[in-house]
């Protein structure tokens, strides 16, 4: 199958004007998603050609640009052999270059934000990464439009990594970006480590990274921004991570204990409640654990079986299963 992925930086509504870091644009859910998609898509025999609007602004570019099923550019080309477009966030005008009877899927990275008119009319399938993101996008879009679709790590990227001995102090990796509410409850966290028993690592950017520094810069290592590509070599050196959506998702993926935080906060993560913390993408919505007792919930999860949270990712977080679905949805509408 060819795939057209068309992605926006400068008008992209995720982006919003803001986190510009070097000249580039970066919001890591997006864009590890975009990373871990394609690499998938590529291996499962597919080529992509990711149309993004500022290459130089995307900084994946030279890291996608060294896949060989995957071409990036900033041309459009409506007559390039095109099976399927995967609308990530662009203007209207990406799209309507191409012609219409060419299949149209829209990506849901924002469970309740509304597609213009003519993208509700344009995409036969909305992807709905969450239960909350299918049932708030089917208040306004055609029956049967909206699908569940859960996203998922690529799990070749992330390697489990599953012979670790514990150090005399364990580490432990929050990360998550400080904003919109989430440093509040990581710092509730943060209050309540150890962190004399535990060397902590905290790594985010936002509005809360400066005051996440003022509060525990002497007893902690703080990180700003840890670029995708670096992120499995950052997991693999952890005992025990706390994280939410993505991240909880690759730490998973790497065969770490994770601990669910971000806006409420949620506890150790496992068979028994991921089903439920998936409806909210991983973010801690719906738990209602007391951050105090994040130290019991550390010692829990280093006594954890990696071998059991890595089969854990594999069931139920693995991007093979988008594609996979992406690939049925695509057989349903070609006829």
């Amino acid at each position: 199958m060819h795939i057209t992925y068309l992605l926006a930086t400068s008008s992209n509504a995720i982006y919003d004007g803001k986190y510009s870091q070097g000249g580039r644009y970066h919001t890591y859910g997006q864009q590890s998603f975009v990373l871990d998609l394609l690499g998938t898509m590529g291996r499962a025999g597919y080529t992509v050609r990711l149309v993004v609007d500022a290459p130089s602004r995307f900084a994946l570019t030279s890291t996608l640009r060294g896949m060989d099923s995957v071409t990036v550019t900033e041309e459009i080309d409506p007559s390039s052999k095109t099976d399927l477009i995967l609308v990530d966030e662009v203007p209207d005008e990406m799209l309507m270059r191409f012609d219409e009877h060419i299949p149209a899927f829209r990506i849901v990275h924002h469970a309740g934000r509304r597609s213009s008119d003519y993208l509700v009319g344009r995409c036969e399938r909305f992807l709905c990464m969450t239960e909350n993101a299918l049932s708030l996008q089917r208040k306004y879009l055609p029956p049967d439009r909206a699908v569940l679709v859960h996203q998922g790590v690529d799990l070749e990227r992330f390697p489990a990594v599953l012979g670790k001995s514990r150090p005399a102090r364990p580490r432990v990796l929050l990360y998550c970006r400080l904003d919109a509410g989430r440093e509040a409850v990581l710092g509730q966290v943060i209050e309540n480590i150890d962190r004399e028993e535990l060397l902590v690592y905290v790594a985010g950017d936002g509005p809360g990274f400066w005051e996440t520094s003022d509060r525990f810069g002497s007893e902690i290592i703080l990180i700003n921004h840890v670029q995708c590509q670096s992120i499995p070599n950052l997991l693999g050196e952890m005992d025990v991570v706390i994280s939410l959506g993505r991240g909880a998702m690759e730490a998973m993926a790497t065969g770490i204990p994770t601990l669910c935080a971000g806006h409420r906060y949620a506890g150790l993560i496992t068979a028994d409640n991921i089903g439920s913390l998936l409806r909210y993408n991983l973010t801690g919505l719906g738990g209602d654990r007391d951050p105090s007792l994040v130290m019991t919930d550390i010692r829990e999860a280093l006594d954890s079986d990696r071998h059991g949270v890595r089969a854990l990712a594999e069931a139920r977080l693995s991007a093979d299963a988008f594609v996979e679905s992406v690939s049925a949805l695509y057989a349903q509408v070609a006829g």
